[in-house]
């Protein structure tokens, strides 16, 4: 049986999944094959449930969960992890005026910034 395995390409995902890419797991007859995307690119594709495995944003799967069930390991955030906004000067007010970049309107980070200040214009700019 083929599964597919869809994750970014980014270091805290290709930590998890290294033992499975590389074959240091007893699969069990299974074949796995690896996508690698970008997680907005991902949570889009889960919709249509393309991937059988698959990460995806929390904010993706506020609206998946009756789709997906989370496996009971990897995350990318955590205490002190996790989606930051960079920004010349510190403060709220470095967000006022200006475009702050997202990886996607899906994201967790796209949700985090529009919970902190729901009034900051952003812009779309894929991760990869």
């Amino acid at each position: 049986m083929r599964i597919h395995v869809a994750h970014s390409p980014d270091s805290d995902d290709a930590f998890m999944f290294f033992a499975l890419a590389k074959g240091h797991v007893d699969t069990k007859g299974f074949e796995f094959v690896h996508v690698l995307s970008d997680i907005e690119t991902l949570n889009r594709a889960a919709f249509n449930g393309k991937y059988e495995v698959t990460a995806i944003s929390i904010h993706a799967y506020a609206h998946l969960h009756d789709r997906y069930i989370l496996l009971p390991h990897g995350a990318s955030m955590g205490s002190n992890y996790g989606p930051v906004v960079v920004a010349r000067t510190d403060g709220p007010d470095a967000l006022d005026g200006v475009s702050v970049a997202i990886p996607g309107t899906l994201t967790t980070a796209f949700l985090a910034l529009k919970l902190y200040r729901p009034d900051v214009e952003t812009v779309v700019m894929p991760f990869d």
